[in-house]
């Protein structure tokens, strides 16, 4: 119990944890390990004022009465803060030491696990290189429920920027059978949320594409999401739901209720990490203040967004994004009536979109070669 009040969650594995940690009341040393346990799916929960004071006492108490195991935990508990806060900050950084400790410990569960949450990172940062080699490490160790829902997440996200649909739905299906074996709601909450947005994308790209999409039925899965957060307790990133749906408003042509999204939501996402995707985020703002009538703000946040795509010169960026972004403000300044700037964006565009099919085409290559093309039966 913190003194913010005890937390109570309804999935099996928190109930687990509170029931082994009470069993092991005379044993503080073991405690501590489940407690650090405890305190990581709290984060998940998106509890992280309990879960900061949980490991912070931690913390003082592994100073006092070191141990390796202990250690290699709490250094997974603030990679995962880290990650959950900023999609980064330190966060592999400190994932990797807990992979490096575990690993020396002979904890390869532990170790499976830093491989699994290493592979979600490397997804993040689009470095196929690194997933493909988290990943198999994970599929090379003893089977383990959190360790597997976990990279099944990340395999999936990869099969389907990959554009491999089917793929990509058998390493869900496989990850959310590992979850709802540990009685992991919150595993279960990533799945539904990361799949909901690889489907979200492929929608929103193929509307910039001038396709035809199905944002109806993906605006009531997004609705779900929010619903399976509020019965197991929260999510760690119930902020981005309301992008997700935004972006599919803004798909519908509904600029108004979109536009209110994107100004309440977009300024804290940006801040807590989103850097990297909210410039296109900002361009579909820029267009529905566009079909609102408001041409002044329009221009000067598309303008804003236009400077800004130019700092994505890292190795691993976001292509699609950069693509989305590029066709999006192609549309705003078409609009504005800025043919010469529309065109610009248009070229741009489809220079960002061939690129983003040659990195499809790369992942699904590096995806197959490594074995990794169906999960474990």
């Amino acid at each position: 119990m913190s003194a913010t009040g005890p937390v109570k969650l309804r999935s099996r594995l928190a109930q687990r944890l509170d029931g082994e940690i009470a069993a092991v009341a005379s044993m503080p040393a073991r405690a501590a390990v489940l407690q650090a346990q405890r305190a990581i799916l709290w984060l998940r929960h998106g509890r992280e004022a309990e879960a900061r004071e949980e490991l912070n006492r931690l913390q003082a108490r592994a100073l006092v009465h070191p141990r390796i195991e202990l250690a290699a935990w709490l250094h997974l508990a603030e990679g995962l803060t880290a990650y959950f806060s900023a999609f980064g900050g330190g966060a592999r950084e400190r994932v990797r030491r807990a992979h490096v400790m575990a690993g020396a410990a002979g904890l390869r569960a532990l170790q499976a696990l830093c491989d699994a949450w290493l592979a979600q990172m490397a997804f993040v940062d689009r470095d196929i290189d690194r997933l493909v080699a988290h990943a198999a490490a994970v599929l090379a160790a003893p089977p383990d429920n959190a360790a597997a829902c976990r990279v099944a997440s990340s395999l999936g996200m990869a099969w389907d920027l990959a554009n491999d649909q089917a793929a990509a739905s058998a390493w869900y299906a496989w990850g959310r059978r590992a979850a709802s074996a540990d009685g992991d709601d919150a595993g279960l909450a990533a799945l539904l949320y990361n799949q909901m947005q690889m489907r979200a994308l492929r929608i929103r790209h193929a509307a910039l594409a001038g396709e035809p999409g199905e944002a109806p039925a993906v605006l009531l899965g997004v609705d779900s999401i929010g619903h399976f957060d509020d019965a197991v307790g929260g999510s760690a990133r119930a902020d981005l739901t309301p992008l997700l749906r935004a972006q599919l408003l803004t798909v519908q042509g509904d600029f108004t209720a979109a536009a209110a999204l994107l100004e309440a939501h977009l300024p804290e996402a940006i801040a807590a990490g989103l850097a990297r995707t909210g410039g296109s985020l900002l361009a579909d703002l820029a267009w529905c203040w566009a079909n609102n009538g408001e041409a002044l703000r329009a221009r000067a946040l598309a303008d804003q967004a236009a400077v800004e795509v130019q700092a994505e010169d890292a190795a691993h960026c976001d292509l699609d994004e950069c693509a989305a972004l590029h066709a999006r403000l192609a549309q705003v300044y078409a609009r504005l009536h800025e043919d010469a700037l529309s065109a610009r964006h248009a070229d741009a565009a489809q220079a960002a979109w061939a690129e983003d099919a040659a990195q499809r085409r790369l992942w699904a290559g590096r995806l197959g070669s490594a074995g990794l093309g169906t999960p474990p039966r």
